[in-house]
C-alpha cells in the first residue's frame, strides 16, 4: 500500500496508522513533555506539531542529549524512525511502561512491540540486514502530529 500515514495525538497520547481512510494500527504512546518537574513550560521537549515525513530509519541508535544533571545517554534504542531533522523519532522505549503519559524529550515513545510494527510498516523500507536507510526525497511515510483543542 502506498497511501500510508501516521497520526500522533499529543493530547490523547495515541498513535494511529492509516492506509487510505482505514485505521490499520493503534497504540498508546508517550510524546514530549510540555512541563518540567516544577510545572514550568519547556517548549524544546514538546513533540513538534505538524506534518513531517520519515526520512531515516535504523534498527538500533545511540541517543544522547541534555546538559549536566539533566541529560541522557542511551545506547541501542531499537526500531527508530526519524521524522524531524533535529533527531525527533518514533522509537522503542524499554526504560518505562508509562504509555499514555507525556514524558519524552520530543520523541514519540512506543512499546517495543508497537515500535517494531510501525518500523516495519512504514516507508522507506529497511532490508533484512541490520543497518539504516536514509531517504533523500520526500517518499517516507507522512507523520502528522496533532494537538486538537478538545
Amino acid at each position: 500500500t502506498t497511501d500510508k500515514k501516521i497520526v500522533g495525538n499529543v493530547n490523547q497520547q495515541t498513535l494511529s496508522c492509516f492506509e487510505g481512510a482505514n485505521e490499520v494500527y493503534f497504540c498508546q504512546v508517550s510524546t514530549g513533555q510540555k512541563f518540567d518537574q516544577y510545572g514550568l513550560r519547556v517548549d524544546e521537549w514538546a513533540t513538534p506539531v505538524g506534518s513531517h515525513w520519515i526520512w531515516r530509519k535504523t534498527i538500533s541508535l545511540h541517543m544522547s542529549g541534555g546538559g549536566t544533571g539533566a541529560g541522557w545517554d542511551t545506547m541501542a534504542i531499537p526500531w527508530t524512525s526519524l521524522f524531524v531533522g533535529t533527531g525527533v523519532a518514533i522509537h522503542s522505549t524499554f526504560w518505562h511502561n508509562d504509555f499514555g503519559t507525556a514524558r519524552s524529550h520530543g520523541c514519540v515513545n512506543a512499546s517495543p512491540e508497537d515500535a517494531k510494527w510501525i518500523f516495519r510498516w512504514t516507508t522507506p523500507h529497511v532490508g533484512l540486514y541490520p543497518g539504516d536507510l536514509t531517504a533523500t526525497d520526500y517518499s517516507g511515510t507522512v507523520v502528522n502530529i496533532v494537538e486538537p483543542l478538545y
